[in-house]
């Protein structure tokens, strides 16, 4: 089934397209979870909130990028797990973000990234990126991955592999200040 039909099937309150949903990103929405939790139990309870959230955003909300949606809320419900249970801990999460906030005016990435603005601006960067630097980028700041096991996903030296992201973030430091951010 494709994301449309799905799409279709939550505006109609059809219940199966949760199944579909989670038959065929499941997997996907637990590791998101994972990689930001470290914990299975708590993985497997995203997954439910996100199902949960979509049930209840679409409609009205109506995504042009089915999957893009679903692991974006996947994203956001993991990362309020992760705040909710671990207030005074730092774990590889918190480093991530830390690393990010030098690169926006105010160091207050956790927020601005949430907002659309700051979200479709950072995009618009990423597009420019040739293919290796955008997949090491996501897979760092969106995955919470580490480098040595980007390095090892994707065959290259760990050298390259924090080069390309300290570079990336310098690009998107100077794209920020000049959109104003």
């Amino acid at each position: 089934m494709d994301s449309k039909a799905i799409t279709d099937l939550l505006e109609k309150r059809n219940e199966t397209a949760l199944s579909y949903i989670k038959d065929m990103y499941g997997a996907g929405i637990n590791d998101i979870a994972y990689r930001i939790l470290g914990n299975r139990q708590d993985a497997e309870e995203v997954v439910s909130d996100t199902l949960f959230t979509i049930w209840n955003n679409i409609p009205p909300d109506k995504p042009v990028n089915l999957p893009g949606y679903i692991f974006k809320t996947a994203r956001y419900n993991a990362l309020e797990t992760y705040r909710k249970n671990n207030r005074r801990k730092r774990s590889a999460v918190t480093v991530c973000i830390d690393e990010l906030s030098d690169v926006a005016a105010d160091g207050d990435v956790e927020s601005e990234i949430d907002e659309k603005n700051l979200s479709d601006t950072i995009n618009a960067l990423l597009s420019g990126l040739d293919k290796d630097n955008r997949r090491i980028f996501i897979c760092r700041y969106f995955y919470n991955m580490e480098y040595k096991e980007i390095a090892e996903r994707y065959g290259m030296g760990l050298s390259r592999v924090k080069m390309s992201v300290k570079r990336t973030k310098e690009k998107l430091k100077t794209y920020l200040e000049k959109e104003g951010y």
